[in-house]
Order: C-alpha cells, then structure tokens, then sequence
C-alpha cells in the first residue's frame, strides 16, 4: 500500500478543514507554512468595499483591486507581502494598517491611541495592478511563503547583539588584512599617478613638479626615545634619591679602585709617600 508522506496528508487534512471554514466572517482563509512544523498559520482575506464617507486612506484604493488582509505574521515588512501576493498577481501598492488609520476598525483602545503602535490584528491593503488577480487570490487556500525568521528577545537577544559587536580575533585579522590590502593598493596607484605626472608638460609649456617619493614611515625605535627626552628631570623626591644614591656608589667604587691602584704602587716601590 503507497503511504503519503506526514506532510501531504497533512496538507490534504488542512485542505479540507479550509474547505469547510473557508468564509470567516465574511473573510477567506489561506494557510501559510510555518518553518520546520507541520502546522500552518491562517491569515484572511477580503474584498475591499468602498464606503461611503471615503478619507485620504480610501482614496488610494483602487475599487475592484485591493483587499484587505488581516492575521499575517509578526516582524514581516512590504517587502515578503509583495513577494508572498505576487504568487498570484502584480501588487501595485501595500498600505499598512494601524490602530489609527485602519479602514475597517471602527474603534481603537487609548492605549494603542498613546503608544501608536500596529493594531492586535497585523492587517494591511494590498492594491493589485488587475481585478483577476483579487479573484485568483480570493480562489486560493494555501500560499507557499515562509514567513521571516522571529528576531531573538530577551537574553538571547542580548547574546546574539553581543557576540555580533565582538566577531572575534579571526574576523578582526580578515579584515584587516583586507584593508591593509586595499591601503597598500590605494598607495600603490598614486605613487604611480605621480610618477606618471612627473614628465607631464601642459599647455603652456610648464613641467609639473611632483615629489614622487612615497612619505617615510615613522621609526617605532625613536619614538620611546623622544618621549623619554621630554620627562622632567630631578623632579620627584625619589629621582633626586635615586641621583644620590648612584653618585654615592660611584665614589665609592671609584674610592676603592684609588686605594687599590695606590697598594700595587707600594708593592712595586714606586710610590713612597711621606
């Protein structure tokens, strides 16, 4: 006996059950897949209806082409709308709905009025370049468009935002071997754009003097030097006891190799002092 695949019939079970919700309130429900699950996530579908007092929201939709479009996923941008409703036709414009400029909410809490932000329900107004295109999505039960990636909260957001700042030392050394690189290549074409101007005559007959020499690098060996030319000297008490203590030990050692010279002069009998 052939055996379906979990995810057919599960796409054969979801099918059915679609069949008989397909209207919800006046809306049509098309499944979306759900990355690694077997599940699907709903989103609604309905034909836009001109009202009668008509605002500024209103007058961008084009009658018989726009729907509106309630449940899509959270984090997902214009960009993966296009993408997912361009499966079944050109979208011309995508207007997206919050709690204050929703056509089809008649009400909005004062907490969403104060922090403006999108409504309970994530809907938007797509407008379609033709109305065949509104018929084929309203005829339509599942759309295969995986919905973005949930960004990480919390700890595991503050994880990823950490290690994305410090890449490590691999990444630091690739880029910037990558742009020594790109410096020594920079360096390189003018040092050649100014030897190639140094035998360059203009129209009036001047040469232009160029220095083609590239700018010498600073010694790292002098610098330590210069730095310790600019300390004060015999300014801290401990520099002056330092100072005394070695012209002490000097005397001291210059005292000795004195005594020592004068005894080998007595031994030799060449210096008889009085």
């Amino acid at each position: 006996m052939y055996q379906y695949p979990l995810r057919k019939l599960w796409s054969i079970l979801v099918l059915c059950t679609i069949t008989s919700m397909d209207k919800v309130g006046g809306y049509h429900s098309i499944a979306l897949p759900l990355h690694n699950n077997i599940y699907y996530q709903f989103i609604y579908v309905k034909k836009h209806e001109d009202r009668e007092s008509r605002n500024e929201v209103d007058e961008q939709f084009a009658p018989n082409r726009t729907v509106h479009v309630v449940n899509l996923p959270s984090h997902v941008d214009d960009t993966w709308i296009k993408e997912c409703f361009g499966k079944v036709g050109g979208v011309q414009f995508i207007h997206r709905n919050t709690t204050h400029n929703d056509p089809n909410s008649s009400q909005s809490s004062d907490l969403d009025k104060d922090r403006g932000t999108l409504s309970l329900i994530n809907s938007a107004h797509i407008v379609f370049r033709s109305e065949k295109s509104v018929a084929t999505l309203l005829s339509t039960s599942i759309l295969d468009q995986l919905p973005p990636q949930p960004t990480k909260n919390g700890l595991q957001g503050y994880m990823e935002q950490y290690k994305r700042k410090r890449p490590g030392l691999d990444a630091i050394h690739e880029f910037t071997d990558k742009y020594m690189a790109e410096f020594d290549a920079r360096e390189a074409t003018e040092f050649a754009d100014r030897k190639a101007m140094q035998h360059q005559v203009d129209e009036d007959g001047f040469q232009t003097v160029v220095n083609p020499k590239r700018k010498i690098p600073m010694d790292l060996d002098r610098l330590p030097k210069k730095q310790k030319s600019k300390e004060l000297q015999d300014f801290y008490r401990f520099q002056l006891r330092d100072k005394r203590r070695s012209q002490l030990k000097s005397l001291r050692e210059r005292f000795e190799e004195d005594c020592q010279q004068i005894e080998k002069l007595k031994c030799a009998n060449k210096f008889h002092p009085e």
